[in-house]
């Protein structure tokens, strides 16, 4: 199968009709677009040192669901920082292709897959984008232990594997979850109007996190990453699906260590 064939194959289960109007997703390199893919790597986000271990291994795609370029690359300068990556790519002839927001919002996507990572069932789609769910603890859990939870749920070893979770208990009991991962500082009023007892998300800026007592919902803060790696585990599945005759694999790409 060829680069662009891939990509058309993506969209296709991935539509950009699910996109949030600002979103700059999509097929951000392809310097060879009938080239054979043969070795794909996956990715939450396309870091230099992603870019590095693709050129070692001799990968002809990178799939991320984080933009590699999400401001818009003005130029391919190789003094600038994304001109970098992108010259830097197209040297080496490697296509990178992205699903962002588009990804949150797909069925068994993004929220799909961490809402069934941390215990959820019975999920529902909220919010006017399709990006937010909610969904039912099959137990009622104090707030502390499903904190600890979500902490297991979504950690895969220690140091920079490890999800780093925090609570702003609200009093109550855990039963009914709202969650997006990510940066989802404004979705808690969503969170309480659909009834939800409890937020799960990413991570929040100070105001927001203070505005959960206002709402009387407790908050639950497991990392940007966290939340969001558990899709690179759909997208590996659906690259194989697609095109079974490539050598697939996830690189963990979080390099921060919580201390």
């Amino acid at each position: 199968m060829k680069v662009i064939e891939l990509y058309n194959k993506l969209c296709e289960m991935i539509p950009t009709s699910l996109s949030c109007a600002w979103d700059k997703d999509g097929l951000e390199s392809c310097p060879e677009p009938e080239k054979e893919v043969k070795k794909v790597l996956i990715s939450l986000d396309i870091t230099n040192e992603v870019i590095d271990e693709a050129i070692e291994n001799n990968v002809d795609v990178i799939i991320s669901h984080h933009p590699i370029f999400f401001g818009g690359l003005g130029n391919m300068n190789a003094l600038t920082f994304d001109g970098a990556r992108a010259v830097k790519l197209a040297r080496y002839g490697i296509a990178t292709m992205s699903f962002h927001t588009r990804l949150d919002a797909l069925k068994d996507g993004v929220n799909d897959t961490l809402a069934r990572r941390i215990g959820l069932s019975d999920i529902e789609v909220i919010g006017d984008d399709r990006i937010g769910r909610i969904g039912d603890l099959k137990e009622e859990m104090d707030a502390v232990d499903y904190a600890r939870f979500v902490k297991s749920a979504l950690s895969y070893g220690e140091g920079d594997q490890e999800a780093s979770v925090s609570l702003s208990p609200a009093g109550r009991k855990v039963k009914r979850v709202a969650l997006i991962g990510g940066g989802g500082g404004d979705f808690i009023r969503l969170a309480a109007e659909n009834g939800a007892d409890t937020y799960v998300t990413g991570d929040m800026k100070y105001h927001e996190l203070l505005s959960a007592s206002d709402f009387k919902v407790n908050l639950i803060t497991a990392g940007h990453f966290f939340t969001e790696y558990p899709v690179c585990e759909f997208l590996l599945k659906t690259v194989l699906e697609i095109c079974p005759e490539a050598d697939a694999k996830i690189v963990f790409s979080n390099r921060i260590i919580e201390l």
